[in-house]
């Protein structure tokens, strides 16, 4: 079967080490995977992963556009096994020109951390941002949930649904990392969202996956990892673990995500 992962950070060698860390402090975690795209391809692979959405988040604005030119050339490297989400921040000065920038050079979305950017995903200048990228088409990666920080709260990304309803969005974490339960009541069923399962299948039982997943509904779940956080084998032991049917598994393995891809050309 097919395996497409949709949730892969990946850096330039020269600092990957020291981003993977710091990412580990953040979450109180060891990290034992370098975060280099070679290693990303190296340990995917084995574990029988063949496609890769590749990402980054800018901390600041002012890394904003470099990163997005790492992620460029990163996802042009190996486009048959690559996809690449480029970055934004709602600070950065020129919002449209840089969306229209990555998306003339073939990235197909934004990764948005708001944890780490500090920023509440319904702030004036987050709904502007959600607003350029409604109006382009492109679709936002977004780690929504903490429930040490205000920033990212499902109730807050509703708030944004509500105001740009033509917004596409893959809430990471089953729509809420630590607060599955409170993500799912206020996000599923909502057309514009989808959610991953990265982050996730470490914490809560098998049926509570499965639940959480039918509660969104089986076509709006995408497979991830969160590579350098979780090995790419290790998840897809925990994914394979939880009770659903063979249909169930193939649909978020790969075909929802090739179809939602698809339908942004």
């Amino acid at each position: 079967m097919t395996i497409f992962d949709v949730h892969c950070h990946v850096y330039p060698d020269a600092i990957a080490k020291r981003a993977a860390d710091s990412i580990g402090e953040f979450y109180q975690l060891n990290m034992h995977m370098s975060g280099t795209l070679s290693d990303l391809l190296s340990r995917g692979q084995a574990a029988g992963i063949s496609r890769f959405v590749i990402n980054s988040a800018a901390v600041t604005a002012s890394r904003v556009h470099s990163i997005n030119d790492f992620l460029i050339q990163a996802a042009a490297s190996d486009p048959e096994h690559l996809v690449g989400f480029g970055t934004m921040h709602p600070d950065y000065e020129n919002i449209g020109g840089e969306l229209d920038r990555i998306r003339q050079n073939g990235l197909h979305g934004v990764k948005l951390h708001p944890d780490f950017q500090h920023f509440c995903l319904d702030d004036s200048k987050a709904i502007a941002m959600f607003e350029a990228l409604a109006e382009r088409g492109l679709p936002a990666l977004i780690h929504t949930g903490d429930h040490r920080y205000p920033y990212s709260e499902p109730a807050r990304m509703a708030k944004v649904l509500d105001k740009v309803p033509d917004l596409q969005v893959i809430c990471a974490h089953l729509g809420g990392w630590s607060v599955w339960t409170e993500a799912w009541k206020e996000l599923a069923g909502r057309p514009g969202v989808w959610v991953d399962t990265s982050s996730s299948l470490y914490a809560i039982t098998p049926e509570e996956g499965a639940d959480i997943i039918h509660r969104y509904g089986v076509d709006r779940v995408f497979f991830g990892t969160d590579y350098p956080m979780w090995a790419p084998d290790d998840e897809l032991k925990r994914f394979m673990a939880l009770p659903l049917t063979d249909e169930e598994r193939e649909k978020i393995l790969h075909a929802n995500l090739e179809q939602f891809l698809a339908s942004l050309k």
